[in-house]
């Protein structure tokens, strides 16, 4: 899937890439500066099942060589223009913690950080770059505090060659690279002070974070996804996966949408019938984002008042209606092409596409905004 602007802009620009290898697919970002707002050029996305033998929507594991050439497909075919890119790093390939120290410790954290991240880290300090950021406490914040709080980042510095192999094997110039979660939150969440559950369906897990005035307060790895709702319909349904995949994303939830009469390749299941597994399919993974809501708001006496979800699992059809019915929240849906300008008759089809989009909008955001 792509589609292209470049065709409208003709003006030499400095324009930015966002790249999110995710595990069922690739997504590309292609944004422009001009005259401080962000303007849409391109954007693509391509499967990664065909490249490992398994159906479109699948999650897979593939090697660096197999990723490039998938990037290099979905740059190619979504015309991509520029080199300039920021690549996201898998969450469950990285580390982030929220450390409490003393505050008499803030004009020492560069010598005390490395000591205190062996304490969360379970391999030595040199196999990873660490980088931490103060978030709460300190002297600039106005309270009288006996305590710290530091963001630690840390990344296998295996994770970070193989990322950068990608890029040079893929003909990008990565200026950095980003762990997904600060990019999702960049492009979906606007600043506020309450915390938010930011939600990652993806295919192969689902990532629950809480987000505190821009800080990822806590999260939770639910290791089941989208690919679940389609594999447990071509079992109940007795269809091919291909066929319940086709089914999930043209119809999903949307009673409206779902054709009368029987599912081609099965005898006997109607789209009512596919529909029912797809809403089994979900009730766990909802449940288990309600339980991690309710234990947070338990254990911190805060509420939770919105959940923002992101990732394809999101964009399936009467998905946000369905959540909104199980969950203690309002429930949105990310909206990350709203912080770009794209023409008008593309609003509804980015709308519907956002999600999937966010980690890569928020990797071209951070990179126009370090061009200035």
């Amino acid at each position: 899937m792509s589609f292209s602007l470049s065709h409208i802009f003709s003006k030499e620009v400095r324009s930015v890439i966002g790249v999110d290898i995710g595990s069922s697919s690739i997504k590309v970002v292609q944004l422009r500066r001009e005259r401080g707002r962000a303007i849409l050029e391109t954007y693509g996305a391509i499967a990664l099942g065909p490249y490992t033998g398994v159906e479109v929507g699948r999650a897979t594991q593939l090697p660096a060589d197999k990723i490039s050439e998938a990037l290099k497909e979905v740059i190619k075919e979504a015309n991509v223009t520029t080199v300039d890119a920021g690549i996201a790093i898998p969450y469950a390939s990285s580390l982030v913690s929220v450390v409490r120290l003393p505050a008499s410790l803030e004009d020492r954290l560069a010598q005390t950080m490395p000591l205190e991240a062996r304490k969360y880290i379970p391999v030595p300090i040199n196999e990873v770059q660490l980088d931490w950021i103060l978030v709460g406490g300190g002297k600039e914040s106005g309270n009288v505090q006996d305590k710290l709080e530091v963001m630690l980042v840390a990344i296998h510095n295996d994770t970070i060659a193989k990322y950068r192999q990608i890029a040079l094997d893929s003909a990008l110039s990565a200026s950095f690279f980003e762990i997904e979660v600060f990019s999702a939150v960049r492009a979906s969440l606007d600043h506020g002070i309450a915390p938010v559950a930011v939600v990652d369906f993806g295919a192969a897990t689902t990532k629950f974070y809480v987000v505190e005035r821009g800080i990822v307060r806590e999260s939770h790895i639910i290791n089941q996804g989208s690919q679940e709702l389609t594999l447990n319909a071509s079992r109940a349904l007795n269809i091919t996966v291909a066929q319940a995949e086709e089914r999930k994303r043209k119809m999903g939830l949307d009673r409206a949408s779902a054709p009368a009469g029987v599912i081609p390749g099965s005898a006997t299941m109607t789209a009512s019938d596919a529909e029912h597994s797809f809403e089994l399919s979900l009730a766990p993974i909802l449940s288990e984002i309600s339980r991690t809501q309710a234990s947070f708001e338990a254990r911190m006496g805060e509420s939770i008042s919105t959940i923002v979800f992101t990732g394809g699992g999101s964009t399936l059809k009467g998905f946000r209606e369905f959540s909104q019915s199980k969950l203690q929240a309002e429930v949105r849906l990310a909206d990350p092409f709203g912080k770009t300008e794209a023409p008008a008759f593309l609003e509804g089809i980015l709308k519907e596409a956002g999600p999937e989009f966010s980690v890569a909008v928020g990797l071209a955001l951070r990179r126009l905004q370090e061009l200035g």
